[in-house]
C-alpha cells in the first residue's frame, strides 16, 4: 500500500508538470490521436508525439476510450 505521503508527492508533482506543459500542444497531439483513431490510420506516430508534449497516461487511455470504449469480456464459462 502507498503512504499518504507518497501519493501526496505525486500529486503535487503531477500537478506541476500539467502546469508547466504547452496544453496547446497536448490538446493538439490527444485531437490527432483521435483523429487517427477514427480514420484507422496508423495510430503509433501521433500517440508519440502525446507523449512527447507530455500528456499523461490517463489522458491519452481517455481519447482511446472515447473512439472504441472499455472492452468488457463476455461472460462464459
Amino acid at each position: 500500500r502507498v503512504s499518504h505521503e507518497v501519493e501526496r508527492d505525486q500529486v503535487s508533482q503531477l500537478a506541476d508538470r500539467k502546469a508547466a506543459r504547452d496544453d496547446a500542444k497536448v490538446t493538439a497531439a490527444l485531437d490527432a490521436m483521435l483523429a487517427s483513431a477514427r480514420d484507422g490510420s496508423n495510430m503509433i506516430a501521433p500517440m508519440l508525439d502525446a507523449v512527447r508534449a507530455e500528456a499523461t497516461l490517463g489522458e491519452i487511455c481517455g481519447v482511446l476510450r472515447e473512439e472504441w470504449g472499455t472492452y468488457t469480456e463476455p461472460p462464459g464459462f
